[in-house]
């Protein structure tokens, strides 16, 4: 049986309407900061399937994004990286190759 119960304020799920894929304010502290949420909705328009990457960092970013995403509906699959050429210039990056999109967090980026 599936739990119709809507997420806690607390967990990342908290932050999406139900069969919406906008995104609302995050817990505090944790890797999303509010500023990126409304870049991360307007990315997600039209996206079925997206990969995260992650290059360094707490491995609870990752985590992090990846529930958000779930939490959206989408298909999602993760890999950690050691490095990247020519490294991230921002701590979110999206890319669209073929019918899918890549984001590439860098965690350890300030901007």
């Amino acid at each position: 049986m599936t739990d119709m119960s809507p997420p806690s304020s607390n967990s990342p799920a908290a932050a999406f309407e139900p069969g919406d894929r906008s995104v609302h304010a995050p817990a505090p502290g944790g890797f999303l900061r509010p500023e990126d949420l409304p870049m991360i909705s307007h990315h997600l328009r039209g996206v079925q399937q997206i990969e995260v990457r992650q290059i360094g960092g707490p491995a609870a970013a990752g985590a992090e994004v990846v529930a958000l995403l779930e939490a959206a509906g989408l298909q999602v699959s993760f890999r950690r990286l050691e490095r990247m050429t020519p490294p991230p210039r921002c701590r979110l990056v999206f890319r669209y190759p073929g019918a899918r999109a890549e984001l590439t967090i860098a965690p350890e980026i300030e901007d």
